[in-house]
């Protein structure tokens, strides 16, 4: 039997593709990258926004006409889609012949599959999220926060290592809630085997002295930390329920480079949220110009129904919110391009991911 697996979304998606995987292949399942040749096909699919969800949908029925024009005999929508949207799916893709929501526990039997590149492998240490921001549908979708155990983890990465894994990214909605985040990076520094450490998804909120003193001192955590900041400007802020203000971030951002000298600072915003007029985006321009991240990824907001950002006054326009996202990116790629041009010279530790 053979199954054509495609994973769509983020990071702690593909965690969740590879524990299906290793579930199958359990099963006596191989894998294939031939959708025609498969007898079972799965779609673990996103649907944290509208774009995501159209992305799923039409994934699925593209990949529906192979019940007739191949071997397939199940057809199987996993994940964020068939979790936000359990009553709705049924009539909308009929072609579908089982759905299966998000993961509601952690599993204890250790993964068999792993579904990226041989050197590096994102590892989930907590799942679902109790900050409430105003425009996210995860809590909704993967419900309040849970724990991993610290041991099943640190397990994983052993068994990673002896894979012949260099690279552990740690990952999850907001890795700083962890309540022995710092205990955890320091255990994975003694694994024999792996060379780097990496965080992903760090909330300003949660940001503690302890944890910018573990990477600093920490030889194996590289010097790079992504800070979702989503904005800059205190009544934005406020309205998307961050629970930090722009003075915050300012702090925040100081000290981890005085205390981390040279680290890379990766970060996301958010353009057009309700609210956001030209003075409100020109602070945020005026900040990303100041700050001068090593790298910023940026998204138009998106209206999710059942979200408290939904039902606000000043919902911005498309054209606006396409307007702003370019000129924010224009102004990062700037940024960027004058960071990397220090570079020009410097020696660094790199892995070699092939001959």
């Amino acid at each position: 039997m053979k199954a054509y697996i495609v994973s769509l979304g983020c990071p702690k998606n593909l965690t969740d593709t590879e524990a299906i995987m290793s579930k199958l292949a359990l099963e006596g399942y191989s894998f294939t990258d031939k959708p025609r040749q498969a007898d079972l096909i799965l779609i673990n699919t996103c649907a944290f926004i509208q774009s995501a969800t159209k992305e799923s949908i039409a994934t699925i029925k593209q990949l529906a006409k192979w019940k007739k024009k191949g071997k397939c005999k199940y057809l199987i929508a996993a994940g964020c889609l068939p979790q936000r949207y359990k009553h709705e799916l049924p009539k909308l893709l009929p072609q579908v012949d089982a759905f299966i929501g998000t993961p509601r526990r952690f599993e204890t039997k250790a993964k068999t599959i792993q579904a990226t590149p041989p050197w590096f492998a994102y590892v989930k240490i907590a799942e679902g999220c109790s900050n409430k921001c105003a425009y996210c549908t995860i809590p909704q979708i993967r419900g309040p926060l849970k724990i991993r155990p610290i041991k099943d983890i640190l397990n994983e990465v052993k068994l990673l290592a002896k894979a012949g894994v260099k690279e552990i990214i740690y990952i999850a909605q907001d890795t700083t809630v962890y309540p022995k985040l710092t205990v955890l990076l320091e255990k994975t520094c003694e694994i024999k085997g792996i060379k780097w450490v990496r965080l992903m998804y760090a909330h300003p909120a949660h940001i503690t002295d302890k944890l910018i003193n573990t990477i600093a001192r920490q030889k194996k955590i590289v010097k790079y930390l992504d800070l979702p900041i989503q904005h800059c400007h205190d009544k934005i802020l406020t309205k998307m329920n961050r629970r930090y203000q722009r003075q915050d971030l300012e702090n925040i951002i100081s000290k981890i480079r005085r205390e981390i000298p040279g680290i890379a600072l990766r970060t996301s915003v958010i353009v057009g949220f309700p609210g956001e007029g030209e003075t409100e985006f020109k602070e945020l321009i005026d900040f990303v110009k100041k700050v001068r991240f090593n790298r910023l990824g940026a998204f138009t907001y998106a209206r999710e129904n059942g979200t408290p950002a939904s039902k606000m006054r000043g919902q911005v326009s498309a054209k606006s919110k396409k307007h702003r996202l370019n000129k924010l990116m224009q102004t990062q790629a700037r940024i960027s391009r004058g960071l990397n041009q220090k570079m020009v010279g410097k020696n660094l530790n790199i892995i070699i991911e092939r001959n």
